[in-house]
């Protein structure tokens, strides 16, 4: 029912990212959100200053969703995340899915 939906989760799991963003696009026709490419790709080569600036603008991105898929891959959830999905939650008060708590029907 949810439009567009923010993917949250971890750099570490970035194919996972791709896999997902594909599926819903194609599959459900979902508008699909992702922090920064850029950054999920090669996150080595922000300093941390560049690295906050784009976790900030993760955080405004999340304004213009419906809901999150969290990939919360064995289980791990990464402080970003956990502050994504807090405001999302809180302040936004949307949904929020886990890819672990998904089944195919």
């Amino acid at each position: 029912k949810e439009e567009k939906v923010f993917l949250v989760g971890s750099i570490r799991f970035k194919d996972i990212f791709i896999k997902i963003e594909t599926i819903l696009q194609i599959i459900y026709g979902k508008l699909v959100g992702i922090c920064s490419v850029d950054g999920l790709l090669n996150k080595e080569k922000f300093s941390a200053k560049e690295w906050d600036k784009l976790q900030l603008i993760a955080l405004k991105k999340l304004e213009d969703h419906d809901a999150i898929l969290v990939l919360d891959v064995d289980g791990y959830i990464g402080d970003q995340s956990k502050e994504e999905i807090e405001y999302f939650t809180s302040k936004l008060k949307r949904p929020v899915y886990w890819l672990s708590k998904l089944r195919k029907d």
